[in-house]
C-alpha cells in the first residue's frame, strides 16, 4: 500500500521574495506567513544576480520566486514592470521554478518607514531593498 504524499498548502512552503531594481535587488525569504529580509544583491551584472537567486532558491528549498511588479494608481503597466517581467522570465527558465507577481506599490516607503520606526541608522535606510522583498512577501501571503 503506498502512502498518498500531502500537497503542501502555500503556507507550508518557502518563498523567495524579490524587490527587483536597475541597481540592487533586494531579496527575503518566507514560509507560514513570516518573512525574514535576507540579502542585498548587485543587479548589474544579471547571469550573476540570477545565479545568486537560484543558489539562495536551492539552499532555502524555495517553491517559486515572488517578484514585485510595479504598477500605477490604475493597475496599469510601467516601464519598469516591464524590465522585471523580463528579468523574471528569465529567472524562471533558468531556475526551472515558477515565478509569481505581487504589486509592490509603495513598498519601498513602507520599508523606509518600517526601517526608520525602527531607530535604524540613516546608511542602513539607504539600503531597504530587503526590507522591501519582505513586504512583497507578506503581501503574497495575505493575498494567497
Amino acid at each position: 500500500m503506498s502512502k498518498k504524499k500531502k500537497e503542501k498548502t502555500t503556507e507550508e512552503k518557502n518563498y523567495i521574495g524579490i524587490d527587483y531594481g536597475d541597481t540592487n535587488i533586494g531579496v527575503a525569504i518566507g514560509k507560514n506567513g513570516f518573512v525574514t529580509p535576507l540579502k542585498i544583491i548587485n543587479a548589474r551584472n544579471q547571469n550573476a544576480a540570477i545565479s545568486e537567486l537560484i543558489r539562495l532558491g536551492l539552499e532555502n528549498k524555495a517553491e517559486a520566486f515572488v517578484v514585485g511588479i510595479p504598477l500605477t494608481a490604475e493597475g496599469k503597466e510601467t516601464a519598469q514592470s516591464l524590465k522585471n517581467r523580463h528579468f523574471s522570465k528569465l529567472l524562471r527558465i533558468l531556475s526551472k521554478k515558477p515565478v509569481l507577481f505581487v504589486n509592490e506599490e509603495g513598498t519601498t516607503q513602507e520599508a523606509l518607514k518600517n526601517l526608520t520606526d525602527m531607530e535604524m541608522p540613516r546608511k542602513r535606510r539607504n539600503y531597504s531593498d530587503d526590507v522591501a522583498a519582505g513586504i512583497i512577501l507578506k503581501r503574497f501571503f495575505q493575498e494567497s
